[in-house]
């Protein structure tokens, strides 16, 4: 006969209740951790790992210094801290987790206002990231599943990289190099070339005074007065652009999807030579249900291809 032990197993779910009783009390209301109000001189150069805190940067003329306003707010307190020091002309951030217990709500934000000329590195886990007023010669930023911004900035080569989220980038005066895994990329109003990478989303280009390239596995790309396209691909998807110049480095190529482009340019200018494995290709008057090559007698020819889509150039 097989007896069970009644009392053992009320205390065992007593201290069960009791245990989910905890914690769920420590994934309550958020309570101030951690405020920063810090000022260094001699600055050159700030280095950021800040997982999922916010940060914000904005640089000005007239500043010298570099002025840190921090929060941390969490339910459970001692989980994270923000560490900051400076080691010379470098100020290093972090958010640093304390121990291995998780769980819990946390928000974290620093803004940083210091000079134009300042080089600033940021590599983030899932935070949002606005810098803007940078003039340097280069801007790195790399986010895992987050949001960068960045606006009015002055760089010959500018960095942007995202695993999973999204990249804005407004009045922007330089190279850009920007890298998406998979969300949504918007670049408006920038002089220089631009060269996108993705692997799924959307992306966007207004306003582009720059050669534009890019690189994408599925998604739209839309486009609106770029001044050259060169290399665009996109592996399943749509391209489409208005107010768009061609050049003699210009290729649009897509396995299933469709390619439309108004341009400015001279149809007249170049040569054409594209493929269409089954759908249409169109070139100002001309068009080719497969097939379709123009000799303009142009020192340059626009080439392509599509497996089974559509592409037309018109003006």
């Amino acid at each position: 006969m097989r007896i069970i032990n009644v009392n053992h197993k009320v205390k065992s779910l007593g201290l069960l209740l009791g245990l989910l009783i905890f914690f769920s009390s420590c994934e309550g209301e958020l309570e101030v951790v951690q405020s920063i109000d810090e000022e260094f001189s001699g600055i050159e150069r700030i280095e950021i790992n800040s997982e999922f805190m916010e940060v914000n940067y904005e640089g000005k003329s007239a500043q010298t210094a570099v002025e840190l306003d921090g929060l941390l707010e969490s339910s459970r307190s001692g989980n994270f801290k923000i560490e900051y020091s400076k080691e010379g002309n470098t100020l290093f951030i972090e958010l640093d987790k304390n121990g291995m217990l998780g769980g819990g709500n946390h928000r974290a934000l620093i803004n940083l206002v210091g000079p134009k000329n300042l080089e600033l590195n940021i590599n983030s886990g899932s935070g949002k990231t606005v810098v803007s007023g940078i003039e340097f010669p280069n801007l790195d930023i790399n986010s895992g599943s987050g949001n960068i911004q960045v606006f009015m900035v002055k760089s010959p080569s500018i960095n942007l990289e995202v695993g999973s989220g999204s990249i804005e980038g407004y009045n922007l005066l330089g190279n850009v190099d920007a890298e998406a895994g998979s969300g949504k990329v918007e670049i408006d109003q920038m002089e220089g070339n631009l060269d996108i990478e993705a692997s799924s989303g959307s992306i966007s280009v207004r306003r582009l005074s720059g050669k534009l390239n890019v690189d994408m596995s599925s998604g739209n790309l839309d486009m609106g007065d770029v001044s050259e396209i060169e290399s665009l691909k996109v592996s399943s998807g749509n391209i489409s652009g208005s107010g768009v110049g061609l050049g003699p480095k210009t290729r649009l190529v897509t396995s299933s999807g469709r390619i439309d482009i108004q341009t400015f340019s001279n149809l007249k200018a170049y040569n054409y030579d594209f493929e269409a494995g089954s759908g249409k290709v169109v070139v100002g008057q001309s068009s080719s249900s497969g097939s379709l090559k123009i000799d303009n007698g142009a020192a340059n020819t626009i080439a392509g291809s599509v497996s089974s889509g559509w592409i037309e150039i018109k003006n």
